[in-house]
């Protein structure tokens, strides 16, 4: 074996023994989160991890975390999402990205790497149902989480859906749906609804849904029908829009939202990673 051979496997030996385990890390969590929560961890899944680029030796974890606590006299299960950072045998849920000088000669401000990261994109997300523009084979895939009733998606959608449309071959579009019902009641039954129209692979009634003429804090469900009606012409039932094959695809969105830990929309993935500036998919297009 040739010495330069024989240093790099020794360099990566000794990388591997330095890397700090997954088994390593959820214990550690698992001591952190029942001491600081006070509450039982069942279990501790890490579903994406990677080496920071820019932070040399450091790699993120993106944990999802189950425990039981008590609610009222009853004990319930919660999952917790939880981003650690480890480099060697050093483990953190607190790393910061140095600040660099900006052009004018001020320096930008430090920002935690919590913020700044998320998940990689599992390839299962990748599947032909949620696939509503360009090609599957495509070179560049965009995963979109998205509420019809943001004003941020409705700029947003259009945007993204007419860049894909302009380099078909470039480009697949993959569609969630993140309603916030929260602040947007209306937004459940009309994503329901837009389920139904991508399972039809009808693009022209599913984008139109993003302009109806109701307000999004709407809670009557005649209201919201005769609104979805009057913009396609197609009448839906309540058993329809609540059909178990509904709640099975609303069931995946909400899954893969928080594997991905999305808390907001619009939310932008390109090729796997978090496009932070909502942005960086243009950069393939023509």
């Amino acid at each position: 074996m040739k010495i330069k051979t024989l240093i790099f496997m020794l360099l990566i030996t000794i990388l591997q023994a330095n890397a700090m385990s997954d088994k390593t890390i959820k214990n550690h969590m698992k001591k952190y989160v029942e001491k600081k929560m006070k509450a039982s961890v069942k279990n501790i899944d890490i579903i994406s991890a990677y080496e920071i680029p820019s932070a040399a030796g450091w790699h993120v974890h993106f944990l999802s975390i189950t425990i039981k606590i008590k609610m009222g006299d009853s004990y319930q299960n919660a999952i917790v999402p939880q981003t650690v950072f480890t480099r060697g045998e050093r483990i953190t849920l607190k790393l910061m990205k140095k600040a660099k000088m900006k052009a004018d000669g001020t320096m930008e401000k430090s920002e935690n790497y919590s913020k700044l990261l998320k998940p990689k994109v599992p390839m299962e997300a990748y599947n032909d149902a949620h696939l509503i523009a360009g090609v599957k084979n495509a070179p560049h895939k965009i995963l979109l989480f998205s509420d019809p009733f943001c004003p941020f998606c409705r700029k947003k959608f259009p945007e993204i859906l007419d860049v894909v449309k302009k380099n078909p071959k470039t480009y697949g579009l993959y569609y969630y749906h993140f309603p916030l019902t929260r602040i947007h009641p209306a937004a459940d039954l009309v994503t329901r609804a837009m389920h139904i129209f991508q399972k039809k692979r009808d693009l022209t009634n599913f984008v139109a849904l993003y302009d109806l003429f109701l307000e999004a804090s709407e809670t009557d469900p005649k209201e919201i029908l005769l609104s979805i009606q009057a913009k396609t012409r197609v009448v839906f039932t309540l058993d329809q829009l609540n059909s178990p094959e509904v709640e099975r695809d609303v069931r995946f969105d909400k899954s893969m939202q928080r594997r991905l830990q999305v808390t907001g929309t619009p939310t932008i993935f390109i090729d796997g990673k978090w496009d932070r500036s909502r942005n960086d998919y243009k950069k393939y297009a023509k």
